[in-house]
């Protein structure tokens, strides 16, 4: 008995001996009935995993590693970081937000100063063409209250413009001793209108609107922007071409006015597109130098531009006057023609109307 218990005894401990041998080569042991043995010391002694510095350095960890990582100053560092990386973003796309908004902030500014700008220039405009209308306004009706035996309206009584002239001048003695006192009257007016401006050369009547004083200067310049008395004014004065030296004794005469905003100057000169204005209103008066009264009767009236025929054969071919002008009455030889702009923006753009002689 004792023989085989020392015997037994002896197998065991040769087992644990061959056992030990193998954990110290890094041979997992497992016991007969495999069941891991998990003794504290086999861990300590075995190869895998010797110490405390292995499990801190190792890339793989238990839970309790990664715990431990994400407390480290790394970790810390990187979150620190990914929010730095966040507030960048934000703070750039912030700051762009800001200077968009400072930007549209800018340009709204000054388009409200441009406006501003534009809308006062556009005011002063207005403002300073409404003065200068009522300046002339002014300074026209003056001179129609102090010379009252030029101006007034014309008497648009029917006129045969067919008939021969001559026949025209055919009137009782009393009639011509009222008119030649009329005349004497109306030349002392017209001598005080010349001593204000050398340039006088006559009056025109026509229409019921159209009642002003007619100058003739050194050229067709002078009283485009200069009124009457000299003032500078866009509504400026009626003129003669001035190269008629003539006057009104020209067998063509062409007078030219503005075509204003208040409807003053010619401006009324297009009722005669209107075919039935122009026949119950068709006269003219003239009053020149010497105080005589010439009547002419309009006949036609049309849109063209600056470069017509007429105006140049007002000026230098009068012959051809009856071929040019349109609709011409068959005993007319004198004629007046008036000149204006239009309605539009098209500066070359002319209204023409053309009279005869009538008396």
């Amino acid at each position: 008995m004792r023989k085989l218990f020392s015997s037994k005894k002896a197998n065991r401990n040769k087992q644990k001996a061959s056992a030990r041998t193998k954990r110290n080569a890094g041979i997992r042991f497992v016991s007969k009935d495999n069941d891991v043995n998990e003794n504290s010391d086999m861990i300590e002694s075995s190869g895998l995993i010797e110490n405390n510095d292995m499990i801190e350095s190792s890339d793989v960890v238990n839970n309790n590693g990664i715990n431990e990582y994400i407390g480290t100053d790394e970790y810390n560092d990187m979150d620190e970081n990914s929010d730095m990386g966040y507030d960048d973003k934000w703070s750039k796309s912030n700051k762009r937000s800001t200077r968009n908004s400072e930007r549209n902030k800018i340009i709204y500014i000054s388009l409200m100063i441009v406006g501003v700008v534009l809308a006062t220039a556009a005011l002063r405009i207005i403002l300073s063409d409404a003065n200068e209308d009522a300046a002339a306004r002014s300074e026209y009706e003056q001179i129609r209250e102090r010379f009252p035996e030029v101006s007034g309206p014309v008497n648009n009584s029917s006129n045969d413009i067919n008939e021969p002239i001559e026949n025209f001048d055919e009137e009782e003695d009393e009639e011509e001793d009222e008119e030649e006192a009329e005349r004497e009257l109306r030349k002392l007016s017209l001598d005080e209108l010349a001593a204000i401006n050398s340039d006088f050369i006559g009056w025109i009547n026509a229409l019921h609107s159209i009642d002003y004083p007619v100058v003739r200067g050194r050229d067709n310049e002078r009283y485009v922007n200069i009124t009457f008395f000299g003032s500078q004014n866009s509504a400026g004065t009626i003129f003669m071409d001035y190269r008629h030296a003539r006057g009104f004794d020209e067998q063509v005469v062409i007078l030219y006015g503005h075509r204003t905003r208040d409807g003053s100057m010619f401006t009324a000169l297009e009722r005669y597109l209107d075919a039935d204005y122009l026949r119950r209103n068709p006269n003219i008066s003239i009053t020149t130098r010497d105080g005589s009264r010439l009547t002419y009767t309009v006949f036609a009236a049309k849109v063209t531009d600056a470069w017509d025929a007429a105006y140049n054969v007002g000026v230098y071919d009068t012959g051809r006057a009856s071929e040019v002008f349109p609709n011409v009455p068959q005993n007319a030889n004198r004629f007046l023609l008036l000149s204006t702009c239009t309605r539009g923006n098209n500066d070359e753009e002319r209204l023409l109307v053309f009279a005869a002689l009538s008396s």
